[in-house]
């Protein structure tokens, strides 16, 4: 077996407001009677052993998420393969980020894997992993009026008010593009594998959700923005696992014979003594 720990949205950039959380002194005191120990984030003693850990998405803004990657692999002794959420993309230019990212996750010298439309192929004792990983994005169409849900999505996501490309604002339509193209490589990767390797084990990692059953508070208008359902088209050539972030939705579920999993920290202003005691997933391939 394959053993992997998961967890999505630590949102790090959030701890700003941390002192207004009760209990949060006594929780950073956990993290420094620990040795190398991320002087953020979760807590992350006491867990089970892992092969492989993803983090997927909206873990800190910039190049950040990576350095935070690393600090986990080190301290889990387990390679961290990483995706970008939205967040991670806050006050950048998209189409710079995104290759900078790569170049940091390099220099850690296998520790870290940044996938954006890119595998992740391990060896380990359990067998074959392939992980495949993108942000994703969203098609809009989750409530059947993909214009509307995108001119919802331009006014009422931040996304589109502070995520920039070159000279021009990120938009709806950069987002479906990125979508559709994240999209077309899930179909023809997983097929490929299967067919070449149908041994091996398929662990598909995305920041936005494949499906609406996953969207937990997110409904109404703004759902588009969060998820699309996909899992439909995956149904020959299923991936063992997909593991998503981006709607602050726990679960456990399987659909369409995938096993749909997501362990979101989510904000600790928001989420107070529950984000302190946030847990990763675990689970075994």
């Amino acid at each position: 077996m394959i053993r992997i720990l998961y967890m999505s949205d630590v949102h790090l950039e959030m701890e700003r407001w941390r002192m207004a959380v009760p209990g949060w002194k006594s929780f950073l005191s956990r993290h420094g009677g620990v040795p190398k120990h991320p002087a953020r984030g979760p807590v992350l003693t006491d867990l089970p052993p892992a092969d492989v850990v993803v983090l997927a998405g909206d873990i800190h803004v910039g190049l950040r998420a990576v350095v935070y990657a690393e600090q986990v692999a080190e301290f889990l002794g387990a390679p961290a393969v990483l995706v970008a959420g939205n967040h991670e993309f806050y006050h950048q230019q998209i189409q710079l980020l995104q290759p900078a990212l790569f170049s940091a996750a390099e220099r850690t010298e296998g520790k870290v894997r940044y996938l954006e439309n890119t595998i992740a192929s391990f060896d380990l004792p359990g067998g074959r992993l392939h992980v495949l990983g993108c942000t994703l994005w969203t098609d809009f169409a989750l409530n059947g009026d993909v214009v509307g849900a995108m001119e919802f999505a331009s006014r009422h996501m931040n996304d589109f008010r502070v995520i920039y490309r070159a000279t021009t604002r990120f938009q709806p339509e950069n987002a479906l593009m990125r979508h559709e193209r994240s999209r077309a490589w899930l179909h023809i990767t997983i097929a490929r594998l299967r067919e070449e390797e149908p041994e091996a084990k398929i662990v598909v990692v995305t920041h936005h959700a494949p499906g609406a059953a996953y969207l937990g508070r997110r409904t109404g208008n703004i759902a588009p923005a969060y998820a699309s359902e996909l899992l439909h088209e995956f149904r020959d050539t299923a991936p063992d696992v997909w593991i998503h972030g981006h709607t602050h939705f726990r679960h456990e579920s399987v659909q369409e014979g995938i096993r749909v999993v997501s362990a979101p920290r989510g904000y600790v202003s928001h989420e107070g003594g529950r984000a302190l005691e946030f847990c990763p997933g675990y689970l075994e391939v």
